[in-house]
């Protein structure tokens, strides 16, 4: 069941946040006051749905934690899009009118997360009036689509074993910390979710984790990854 989240009426604390947003973080006067008027905080645990299929009508912005995006095939399968962090956009976006699988997207915290939303309508209205903001989500919404595209060509020209180099030096890039040259990242993902984002079975996910252990790459563990020799990762996706 989608948990609605619990709103914070706070403004400074949800001004302090959208300042750290990518997007809006060169906000200010009428623009500042207009954002903070029209959009308010959640606060979601790990696995909650922050909007199911069909039902997304705001446009959602990440300040803490991991976003899961996701959509169902017309034979029920689960396909996941992104894995998204903080400073990114999501939801019922302008732009994603013409795309014929929107409605069947949904979104997933996979960790606790924090959002701030605001409703299509009123984006769109600020969208209008501070006409400069639009570059800055062209931009993004680029950025986006190239992410995919890379993706989607991996699993097109690639065997599994280059695809899973590219996913974890991604995820250890994207997500992890580095300490003394080892990227430390906490596990967002299940060997089966690993798989619906790189196009390969749970099985063969797992075949090829193990294999990476063993050379000394990766060690997967319950509450933390560890992530080694990531350029050599890098080149081995290539």
């Amino acid at each position: 069941m989608m948990n609605s989240g619990v709103n914070d009426s706070t403004q400074t604390v949800k001004l302090w946040y959208l300042k750290e947003y990518d997007f809006f973080g060169e906000l200010k006067g009428e623009a500042r006051d207009y954002v903070k008027a029209h959009t308010s905080m959640q606060h979601y645990k790990a696995k909650d749905y922050i909007y199911l299929t069909g039902a997304g009508y705001n446009v959602y912005l990440l300040k803490q934690g991991e976003v899961k995006i996701s959509r169902v095939r017309d034979n029920g399968e689960e396909i996941i899009q992104d894995i998204l962090r903080p400073g990114e956009i999501f939801g019922c976006l302008p732009m994603l009118d013409q795309d014929a699988g929107r409605d069947r997207e949904f979104a997933q915290a996979a960790s606790q997360t924090i959002v701030c939303s605001i409703d299509r309508r009123n984006f769109e209205l600020f969208m209008d009036k501070y006409p400069r903001f639009n570059q800055k989500l062209t931009k993004w919404y680029g950025l986006r689509m190239r992410r995919f595209e890379e993706r989607l060509n991996d699993i097109i020209f690639k065997d599994v074993k280059k695809r899973m180099a590219g996913f974890l030096y991604r995820y250890a890039r994207e997500f992890g910390k580095v300490k003394e040259g080892t990227y430390e990242i906490k596990p967002l993902l299940t060997h089966e979710e690993i798989g619906l984002l790189i196009g390969a079975a749970r099985q063969t996910v797992t075949t090829t984790l193990n294999e990476l252990r063993e050379a000394g790459f990766v060690e997967p563990g319950r509450k933390c990854w560890k992530v080694q020799r990531i350029e050599e990762l890098r080149k081995m996706a290539a």
